[in-house]
Order: structure tokens, then C-alpha cells, then sequence
């Protein structure tokens, strides 16, 4: 047991809501690590949250997303802002850790105290982020950022994980995600409150940018806050060309969510629901797995499965019961 991990609950809590970057390191780490002794702690820690904007930025593999969050946090730090980033890279199936690690591609902010980085490995979670996300930013917004911005995996249909944290989500695609009945296929369009088509540059660029302007349009409503419209903005992130143009669009949503006290409530309350059902399934999940590590299940039950004298629902609902009892 650390030094921190002794200090009492208060103490914990004193510590990351005074800055103490150590201390907030090595409780990100034990909720990555899935250590239930946090519990108490994050329940102290959400009371003191609930003041920053917090912001989703995904998308296909090579969109830039890392360099264009580059730009946008120099973008934020102009205008005076404190900015935190939780980077959830891909992770291997074995080790469970991160293998980009996106705090190298904005290094130049390493310096800058009004800047916290922090990679977080994906395990295999559904939607490109790890269960210990949601902790993660519970700790950021007790510490006080000012904006607070998720950069996840994106990959295909996963991307939509990122809905239960963000407020505004932030996809990116470019000319070489395909074309306008991919991107339909694909269900991009129901995620994003703002798209951005990077690497301006690249030929095909402006096409795609008209497509997505002419299917937001057009998009059915059901999946957005209702009264909100979203921007398509074209940036190229190396150059920096756009990102003016991107802060301004995310403050617009926020000012939207300003004025729109029921919509801003519906979405809060939408996000409350699926991370409290999120930490639920964390929890149930870990009990049956802790059934079966330590007494190997009932192996009268995974016989009688084997047998197909019972079926894989009945086994997996006499799990359930028994780590529920």
C-alpha cells in the first residue's frame, strides 16, 4: 500500500481538490485499476464537480484528432482557459495498457501548469473507453478545469461511448472516411453535435464537407437536444487554419446549453442514467467473474451447461443471482 492510499478518505479528497497532481495521478491509476477502495472517494469528489465544460473529441484512426486537440488547447489557453485532457488510447488485449500514448503529440503543452495530460489504456471497452473514464473525470472536474476534453479510439460504432460523458461531442472525419452514403451507413451522424473534416487540404475535402452540411440538415432530430443544429467546420490541424473557427462553434453549444435550461437538464440527466448503469453492470460483472475465479462457478451448473441440460441464459442468470445474494 502507497503512502496516498493511507491517507484517510478526507485527506484523499483535500488532496486533489488542492492540486496535488501526485495524488490525482495515483487515484486515476487505481480506478484504471479497477481498485474498489476508491469508491468513497469519488462519491465525496462528484459532490465537488459539475463546473466545467466538458468536451468528446472522436473519430476514425488517422483523422488527426491528436494534433487538431493540439491546436485547440493553445487555442483555449489564449483566451486564459485551464484545460485538462483525458487521451484513451487503444490497448492490448494482454497487458491491458496503452500503446499510442497521445501525451507525446502535445508535448509543447508539458510545461504549462494550466495544462493536465493524462493516456488512459481503452482495455477493450465498449466505445473506445476504459470504465475508469467516467472516475477519471470525476477527479478532473472536483480539481476545477475550466474545460475538460475526452479523446477517445473512434472505431466504427464504438464511437457513440463517448455520448454518457461529453456535453459536446466533437467528431471528425476527413475525405478519406468515405463518401456521404458510408457516412450514413456508418450512423456518424447521430453522435456528433459538431464535424469537423480535417485535413482540409486533401482533394475531396469540400465535397465532403457539403454532403455533411446537407445530411445534418436533413437528419432526423430524435437524436440531438431539440433547438440544437450541428456545424460542420473544415480545419486543417498541422497549420492551425479552422481551429478559431471550431472554438467558436463549441462555445456556441455551450451557450445554447446556457440558454436551454430543460435541454441542458435532459442531457445531464441522460448521461446520469447510462453511467450509473455503467457502474452497475462494472459491478455485477465483477462479482460473478470474482464467483468464478475463486470457487470456479458451481460446477454442477457449468456440467449441466455442458450437457445442455440448461442453457447458457439460465447459467448466466444463476451467476447473477448467486453474486447478487
Amino acid at each position: 500500500m502507497s503512502e496516498l492510499e493511507r491517507l484517510s478518505v478526507a485527506q484523499q479528497v483535500d488532496a486533489v481538490l488542492s492540486g496535488n497532481l501526485r495524488a490525482v495521478a495515483r487515484l486515476i491509476t487505481r480506478a484504471e485499476n479497477g481498485d474498489p477502495s476508491i469508491r468513497d472517494v469519488m462519491k465525496q469528489l462528484y459532490r465537488h464537480g459539475g463546473r466545467a465544460q466538458l468536451i468528446g473529441i472522436t473519430g476514425p484512426p488517422g483523422a488527426g484528432k491528436s494534433t487538431l486537440l493540439d491546436q485547440l488547447i493553445a487555442t483555449y489557453r489564449r483566451h486564459g482557459k485551464r484545460v485538462a485532457i483525458l487521451a484513451v488510447d487503444p490497448s492490448s488485449p494482454y497487458s491491458g495498457g496503452a500503446l499510442l500514448g497521445d501525451r507525446v503529440r502535445m508535448n509543447r503543452h508539458d510545461s504549462d501548469p494550466a495544462v493536465f495530460i493524462r493516456s488512459m489504456a481503452s482495455r477493450g471497452a465498449l466505445g473506445g473507453l476504459a470504465m475508469a473514464a467516467g472516475d477519471a473525470l470525476t477527479i478532473m472536474d472536483a480539481m476545477g478545469w475550466d474545460v475538460i476534453v475526452v479523446e477517445t479510439v473512434g472505431i466504427g460504432q464504438s464511437e457513440m461511448g463517448v455520448m454518457r460523458y461529453a456535453s459536446c461531442i466533437v467528431l471528425l472525419q476527413t475525405a478519406l472516411s468515405g463518401d456521404e452514403t458510408q457516412l450514413s451507413k456508418a450512423g456518424v451522424l447521430e453522435i456528433g453535435d459538431i464535424f469537423v473534416v480535417n485535413k482540409a487540404d486533401v482533394a475531396g475535402s469540400h465535397r465532403m464537407v457539403n454532403a455533411l452540411r446537407e445530411m445534418v440538415h436533413s437528419r432526423n432530430d430524435q437524436n440531438t437536444l431539440k433547438g440544437w443544429y450541428p456545424d460542420v467546420v473544415a480545419t486543417e490541424a498541422t497549420t492551425g487554419r479552422g481551429v478559431d473557427e471550431l472554438y467558436e462553434k463549441i462555445q456556441r453549444r455551450f451557450d445554447f446549453l446556457s440558454a436551454h435550461p430543460a435541454a441542458a437538464q435532459e442531457l445531464s440527466l441522460t448521461q446520469l442514467r447510462a453511467r450509473a448503469f455503467e457502474i452497475a453492470k462494472d459491478v455485477i460483472g465483477r462479482r460473478i467473474e470474482r464467483e468464478l475465479d475463486e470457487h470456479g462457478g458451481d460446477p454442477q451448473l457449468l456440467l449441466d451447461a455442458l450437457n445442455r441440460k440448461i442453457d447458457p441464459y439460465d447459467l448466466s442468470d444463476r451467476l447473477f443471482n448467486k453474486a447478487s445474494a
